[in-house]
Protein backbone atom coordinates (compact mmCIF):
# COMPACT_ATOMS: atom_id res chain seq x y z
CA UNK A 1 0.00 0.00 0.00
CA UNK A 2 0.98 3.54 -0.60
CA UNK A 3 1.34 4.38 3.49
CA UNK A 4 2.59 0.82 4.00
CA UNK A 5 6.56 0.30 4.12
CA UNK A 6 6.64 -2.65 2.17
CA UNK A 7 7.62 -5.72 4.56
CA UNK A 8 11.07 -5.72 3.12
CA UNK A 9 12.17 -2.67 4.25
CA UNK A 10 10.13 -3.03 7.78
CA UNK A 11 13.43 -4.89 9.81
CA UNK A 12 15.81 -2.00 8.53
CA UNK A 13 13.61 0.99 9.40
CA UNK A 14 13.17 -0.18 12.60
CA UNK A 15 16.85 -0.98 13.13
CA UNK A 16 17.35 2.79 12.37
CA UNK A 17 14.79 4.22 13.86
CA UNK A 18 16.14 3.01 17.09
CA UNK A 19 19.46 3.90 16.33
CA UNK A 20 18.23 7.56 15.49
CA UNK A 21 16.15 8.00 18.47
CA UNK A 22 18.91 6.87 20.86
CA UNK A 23 21.31 9.65 19.37
CA UNK A 24 18.24 12.38 19.74
CA UNK A 25 17.27 11.43 23.54
CA UNK A 26 17.84 15.30 24.15
CA UNK A 27 15.39 16.59 22.23
CA UNK A 28 12.82 18.37 23.45
CA UNK A 29 10.28 16.47 21.23
CA UNK A 30 11.80 13.47 21.72
CA UNK A 31 8.96 11.40 23.21
CA UNK A 32 6.36 13.47 21.28
CA UNK A 33 8.24 12.12 18.16
CA UNK A 34 9.24 8.48 19.54
CA UNK A 35 5.29 8.18 20.22
CA UNK A 36 3.99 8.74 16.87
CA UNK A 37 7.18 6.77 14.96
CA UNK A 38 6.15 3.91 17.60
CA UNK A 39 2.37 3.46 16.39
CA UNK A 40 3.03 3.75 12.75
CA UNK A 41 6.08 0.54 13.00
CA UNK A 42 3.43 -1.13 15.40
CA UNK A 43 0.64 -0.66 12.86
CA UNK A 44 3.00 -1.97 9.80
CA UNK A 45 4.15 -4.77 11.55
CA UNK A 46 0.16 -5.64 12.86
CA UNK A 47 -0.68 -5.04 9.36
CA UNK A 48 1.99 -7.55 7.88
CA UNK A 49 0.96 -10.55 10.82
CA UNK A 50 -2.91 -10.16 11.27
CA UNK A 51 -5.58 -10.48 8.32
CA UNK A 52 -7.23 -6.79 9.04
CA UNK A 53 -8.44 -3.80 7.64
CA UNK A 54 -6.33 -0.32 7.82
CA UNK A 55 -9.38 1.70 9.33
CA UNK A 56 -9.18 -0.93 12.19
CA UNK A 57 -5.41 -0.41 12.31
CA UNK A 58 -5.53 3.29 12.61
CA UNK A 59 -8.71 3.37 15.10
CA UNK A 60 -6.29 1.27 17.40
CA UNK A 61 -2.88 2.85 17.13
CA UNK A 62 -3.63 6.48 16.21
CA UNK A 63 -7.06 6.87 17.85
CA UNK A 64 -9.09 7.18 14.17
CA UNK A 65 -6.81 10.38 13.36
CA UNK A 66 -6.93 9.44 10.00
CA UNK A 67 -5.29 12.36 8.70
CA UNK A 68 -2.45 12.03 11.90
CA UNK A 69 -1.87 8.58 10.30
CA UNK A 70 -1.53 9.51 6.69
CA UNK A 71 0.52 12.79 7.81
CA UNK A 72 2.98 10.66 9.49
CA UNK A 73 3.13 7.65 7.17
CA UNK A 74 4.27 9.80 4.54
CA UNK A 75 7.11 11.70 6.55
CA UNK A 76 8.85 8.86 7.92
CA UNK A 77 8.68 6.75 4.50
CA UNK A 78 10.30 10.00 2.83
CA UNK A 79 12.90 10.45 5.91
CA UNK A 80 13.99 6.87 5.33
CA UNK A 81 13.93 6.66 1.93
CA UNK A 82 16.32 9.77 1.40
CA UNK A 83 17.97 8.37 4.52
CA UNK A 84 17.53 11.63 6.25
CA UNK A 85 15.67 10.66 9.38
CA UNK A 86 15.95 14.28 11.18
CA UNK A 87 13.25 15.31 8.94
CA UNK A 88 11.19 13.49 11.56
CA UNK A 89 12.10 16.20 14.19
CA UNK A 90 9.09 18.57 15.40
CA UNK A 91 10.28 22.67 14.95
CA UNK A 92 8.72 24.89 16.84
CA UNK A 93 6.36 27.67 15.26
CA UNK A 94 7.91 30.30 17.25
CA UNK A 95 8.75 32.62 14.22
CA UNK A 96 12.92 33.32 13.99
CA UNK A 97 12.36 36.70 12.93
CA UNK A 98 9.98 38.79 14.65
CA UNK A 99 8.84 41.89 12.28
CA UNK A 100 6.78 44.42 14.02
CA UNK A 101 4.82 46.04 11.13
CA UNK A 102 3.69 48.74 12.67
CA UNK A 103 5.06 52.02 14.12
CA UNK A 104 3.65 53.63 16.85
CA UNK A 105 3.97 56.74 15.47
CA UNK A 106 0.62 54.87 13.33
CA UNK A 107 -0.57 53.38 16.62
CA UNK A 108 -0.96 57.29 18.20
CA UNK A 109 -2.66 57.99 14.53
CA UNK A 110 -5.44 54.77 14.97
CA UNK A 111 -6.16 55.96 19.14
CA UNK A 112 -6.17 59.73 18.69
CA UNK A 113 -8.48 58.81 15.86
CA UNK A 114 -11.38 56.92 17.90
CA UNK A 115 -10.84 58.79 21.18
CA UNK A 116 -12.38 61.74 18.53
CA UNK A 117 -14.80 59.32 16.78
CA UNK A 118 -16.16 58.01 20.51
CA UNK A 119 -16.39 61.95 21.64
CA UNK A 120 -18.83 62.54 18.55
CA UNK A 121 -20.56 59.55 19.39
CA UNK A 122 -20.10 57.94 15.99
CA UNK A 123 -20.02 54.48 17.15
CA UNK A 124 -17.53 51.65 19.47
CA UNK A 125 -14.04 49.75 18.02
CA UNK A 126 -15.87 47.60 15.85
CA UNK A 127 -17.32 50.54 13.66
CA UNK A 128 -14.02 52.35 13.32
CA UNK A 129 -12.28 49.24 12.69
CA UNK A 130 -14.58 48.49 9.39
CA UNK A 131 -14.79 51.94 8.23
CA UNK A 132 -11.36 52.30 8.30
CA UNK A 133 -10.35 49.45 6.57
CA UNK A 134 -12.87 50.57 3.49
CA UNK A 135 -11.00 54.35 3.56
CA UNK A 136 -12.81 56.56 6.14
CA UNK A 137 -10.15 58.36 6.65
CA UNK A 138 -7.18 59.29 5.39
CA UNK A 139 -4.96 57.05 7.54
CA UNK A 140 -3.44 54.69 5.52
CA UNK A 141 -4.72 51.22 4.77
CA UNK A 142 -1.33 49.67 5.86
CA UNK A 143 -1.35 50.94 9.56
CA UNK A 144 -4.18 50.11 10.42
CA UNK A 145 -4.07 46.67 12.03
CA UNK A 146 -5.42 43.64 10.11
CA UNK A 147 -7.03 42.17 13.42
CA UNK A 148 -9.46 43.25 15.63
CA UNK A 149 -7.76 42.32 18.94
CA UNK A 150 -4.89 44.12 17.95
CA UNK A 151 -7.16 47.13 17.46
CA UNK A 152 -8.52 46.50 21.13
CA UNK A 153 -5.46 45.94 22.23
CA UNK A 154 -4.43 49.58 21.25
CA UNK A 155 -6.86 51.56 22.59
CA UNK A 156 -7.40 49.51 26.20
CA UNK A 157 -3.51 50.31 26.91
CA UNK A 158 -4.10 54.28 26.26
CA UNK A 159 -3.94 56.43 29.14
CA UNK A 160 -6.87 57.66 27.72
CA UNK A 161 -8.91 54.75 27.77
CA UNK A 162 -8.95 55.03 31.60
CA UNK A 163 -9.80 58.00 31.90
CA UNK A 164 -12.65 57.29 29.83
CA UNK A 165 -13.51 54.74 32.56
CA UNK A 166 -13.01 56.66 35.05
CA UNK A 167 -15.38 59.15 33.81
CA UNK A 168 -18.26 56.57 33.64
CA UNK A 169 -17.82 55.43 36.58
CA UNK A 170 -18.94 59.30 38.06
CA UNK A 171 -21.61 59.08 35.24
CA UNK A 172 -23.45 56.60 36.68
CA UNK A 173 -23.34 57.79 40.51
CA UNK A 174 -24.28 61.67 39.41
CA UNK A 175 -26.92 60.10 37.51
CA UNK A 176 -29.98 58.11 38.79
CA UNK A 177 -30.43 55.33 37.06
CA UNK A 178 -34.57 54.97 36.91
CA UNK A 179 -36.01 58.22 36.87
CA UNK A 180 -39.42 58.31 34.79
CA UNK A 181 -42.18 60.30 34.67
CA UNK A 182 -45.16 57.63 33.61
CA UNK A 183 -45.46 54.24 33.22
CA UNK A 184 -45.06 51.64 30.29
CA UNK A 185 -41.82 52.62 29.94
CA UNK A 186 -40.42 49.14 29.79
CA UNK A 187 -36.89 47.66 29.60
CA UNK A 188 -36.20 44.19 27.48
CA UNK A 189 -33.78 41.80 28.13
CA UNK A 190 -32.93 38.36 27.77
CA UNK A 191 -31.28 35.87 30.17
CA UNK A 192 -29.99 32.67 30.43
CA UNK A 193 -30.58 29.43 32.42
CA UNK A 194 -27.67 26.89 31.90
CA UNK A 195 -27.57 23.42 33.54
CA UNK A 196 -24.14 23.89 35.09
CA UNK A 197 -25.88 26.40 37.74
CA UNK A 198 -29.03 25.14 37.51
CA UNK A 199 -30.89 22.01 37.64
CA UNK A 200 -32.29 21.67 34.49
CA UNK A 201 -31.69 19.69 31.25
CA UNK A 202 -30.52 21.87 29.07
CA UNK A 203 -29.93 25.48 28.05
CA UNK A 204 -33.30 27.88 28.70
CA UNK A 205 -33.25 31.68 27.93
CA UNK A 206 -35.82 34.46 29.74
CA UNK A 207 -37.02 37.45 28.19
CA UNK A 208 -37.92 39.80 30.86
CA UNK A 209 -39.58 42.52 30.67
CA UNK A 210 -39.43 45.62 33.94
CA UNK A 211 -41.62 48.54 33.93
CA UNK A 212 -39.20 51.40 35.31
CA UNK A 213 -41.46 53.35 37.21
CA UNK A 214 -43.54 50.53 39.18
CA UNK A 215 -40.62 48.02 38.98
CA UNK A 216 -43.31 45.18 38.16
CA UNK A 217 -41.23 42.89 36.15
CA UNK A 218 -42.38 39.57 34.23
CA UNK A 219 -40.62 36.95 32.08
CA UNK A 220 -41.33 34.30 29.75
CA UNK A 221 -39.14 31.34 29.10
CA UNK A 222 -38.01 29.81 25.93
CA UNK A 223 -35.53 26.95 23.92
CA UNK A 224 -33.77 29.44 22.32
CA UNK A 225 -33.15 33.48 21.06
CA UNK A 226 -34.49 34.66 18.36
CA UNK A 227 -36.16 37.06 16.87
CA UNK A 228 -39.32 35.31 16.94
CA UNK A 229 -39.45 34.06 19.98
CA UNK A 230 -38.43 37.60 20.99
CA UNK A 231 -41.81 39.10 19.27
CA UNK A 232 -43.78 36.61 21.05
CA UNK A 233 -42.74 37.73 24.19
CA UNK A 234 -43.56 40.77 23.41
CA UNK A 235 -47.24 39.71 22.28
CA UNK A 236 -47.39 37.91 25.98
CA UNK A 237 -45.94 40.70 27.92
CA UNK A 238 -48.48 43.25 26.17
CA UNK A 239 -51.10 41.34 27.55
CA UNK A 240 -50.03 40.55 31.11
CA UNK A 241 -49.37 43.86 31.65
CA UNK A 242 -52.48 45.23 29.73
CA UNK A 243 -54.31 42.83 32.50
CA UNK A 244 -52.97 45.46 35.54
CA UNK A 245 -53.97 48.66 33.57
CA UNK A 246 -50.35 48.76 31.66
CA UNK A 247 -50.14 50.29 28.18
CA UNK A 248 -46.43 49.21 26.65
CA UNK A 249 -45.39 52.76 24.85
CA UNK A 250 -42.12 52.15 24.48
CA UNK A 251 -39.43 49.24 24.95
CA UNK A 252 -35.65 49.90 25.79
CA UNK A 253 -33.29 46.87 24.69
CA UNK A 254 -29.57 46.06 23.58
CA UNK A 255 -28.36 45.67 20.26
CA UNK A 256 -28.66 41.83 20.44
CA UNK A 257 -29.18 40.22 17.15
CA UNK A 258 -33.09 39.46 17.63
CA UNK A 259 -33.29 42.95 18.34
CA UNK A 260 -30.74 45.28 16.30
CA UNK A 261 -31.51 47.54 13.36
CA UNK A 262 -28.18 47.78 12.09
CA UNK A 263 -26.60 45.17 9.49
CA UNK A 264 -23.08 44.67 9.09
CA UNK A 265 -21.28 43.17 5.76
CA UNK A 266 -18.05 43.40 4.09
CA UNK A 267 -18.56 45.92 1.76
CA UNK A 268 -20.80 48.26 3.75
CA UNK A 269 -19.81 48.14 7.32
CA UNK A 270 -22.18 50.32 8.74
CA UNK A 271 -26.06 49.98 7.05
CA UNK A 272 -29.42 50.52 8.63
CA UNK A 273 -32.10 48.51 7.99
CA UNK A 274 -35.43 47.85 10.01
CA UNK A 275 -35.81 44.42 11.05
CA UNK A 276 -39.04 42.68 12.07
CA UNK A 277 -38.84 43.33 15.50
CA UNK A 278 -39.23 47.02 15.02
CA UNK A 279 -41.33 46.88 12.55
CA UNK A 280 -43.78 44.83 14.81
CA UNK A 281 -43.32 47.67 17.95
CA UNK A 282 -44.22 49.83 15.14
CA UNK A 283 -47.50 48.51 14.14
CA UNK A 284 -48.37 48.36 17.51
CA UNK A 285 -47.58 52.00 18.45
CA UNK A 286 -44.89 50.57 20.33
CA UNK A 287 -41.49 52.93 20.15
CA UNK A 288 -37.62 51.39 20.81
CA UNK A 289 -35.05 52.53 22.19
CA UNK A 290 -31.56 51.21 22.99
CA UNK A 291 -30.43 50.75 26.41
CA UNK A 292 -29.14 53.70 28.14
CA UNK A 293 -25.48 54.36 27.46
CA UNK A 294 -23.72 54.99 31.52
CA UNK A 295 -27.47 54.75 32.60
CA UNK A 296 -27.32 58.87 32.13
CA UNK A 297 -30.69 60.68 32.01
CA UNK A 298 -28.84 62.83 29.42
CA UNK A 299 -28.76 60.42 26.92
CA UNK A 300 -32.59 59.05 27.49
CA UNK A 301 -33.59 59.66 23.72
CA UNK A 302 -30.71 58.51 22.54
CA UNK A 303 -31.66 55.28 19.96
CA UNK A 304 -28.89 54.75 17.19
CA UNK A 305 -25.75 56.44 16.06
CA UNK A 306 -25.75 58.45 12.87
CA UNK A 307 -24.94 56.89 9.68
CA UNK A 308 -21.35 57.88 8.24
Amino acid sequence: MKYIISQADLADLKAKIQSWLSANCRNPYYYKTKKRITAYLNLCTYFYMEETTLTKLIKKYFKNATRTFYRWAEKIMTAYYSDNLDLLLFKTTKPQNLNYQYSLNSREKVCDLYFDYKNLQAGGMWSLFNNLKIGFHDIKNSEVPKNIKTFYRWIKSDPRWKELKQQNKQTKLHFKRYEVSEIGLLQMDAKIITTSNFMVDKKYYIYDFIDEMTRIVSGYVYDSLGTNNAINAVQRAMKDFGELGITIKRLRTDNAPEFTTTNWSNKKPYKVKERPFTTFLSKRNCSRNHTNPFSSEQWKDWTIPPTL
